[in-house]
């Protein structure tokens, strides 16, 4: 397996639980671009800078996280051979039913954008191929930014943020700590 984990020091909290989500992660310049975007809401929100991502494929959430889950769920993806692909991302929204008090905050594109689904879908094929009992999703490309109350309905337009999606991450969220915890990795070709 491409990457593999290198020693980790877990945290002295105790997470809620573990949610191991296959996950594109933008890099440094990206990360920039996205938090100039989100500063034109003019929003006290918190950033979420430290776990920005955008989620290809959600897998498993458990308790307890078991050395040989990053395992297990990378076997499959041996040899993945999936093209590397340019997003854009322009404009603020909020996603999410609207009697939730803090709704996700998130930055899409208002162009469609195949492609992250596509790996969502190749992902599932081979996970489900190996007998992993992963549930079917569909991918809406965003990148969740804060928590809070909606930004306006009709959303904000902000300038276009390029994105080279070129990594897949298999993340550990640890849920209630706000820490992602890379597992593993794989190069989109």
């Amino acid at each position: 397996m491409p990457d593999a984990p290198q020693a980790q020091e877990m945290p002295q909290e105790t997470p809620r639980e573990h949610f191991l989500l296959f996950v594109a992660i933008p890099p440094p310049e990206v990360v920039a671009r996205i938090e100039a975007a989100w500063q034109l809401a003019q929003r006290r929100d918190r950033f979420r800078r430290a776990t920005l991502h955008m989620t290809i494929l959600p897998v498993i959430r458990t308790p307890q996280l078991q050395p040989w889950m990053a395992e297990a769920l990378g076997r499959p993806l041996e040899g993945l051979d999936f093209p590397a692909f340019d997003l854009v991302l322009d404009q603020l929204t909020t996603f999410g039913p609207p009697r939730r008090r803090d709704r996700p905050l998130v930055l899409v594109g208002r162009q469609e954008n195949p492609a992250p689904d596509a790996l969502c879908q190749t992902l599932w094929q081979r996970l489900a191929g190996a007998g992993l009992g992963v549930p079917k999703h569909r991918v809406t490309p965003h990148v969740t930014l804060a928590y809070g109350k909606p930004l306006p309905p009709q959303g904000i337009a902000v300038p276009p943020v390029h994105w080279r999606v070129d990594q897949l991450t298999l993340i550990d969220s640890l849920q209630g700590l706000g820490r992602h915890v890379p597992l593993a990795r794989w190069p989109l070709r």
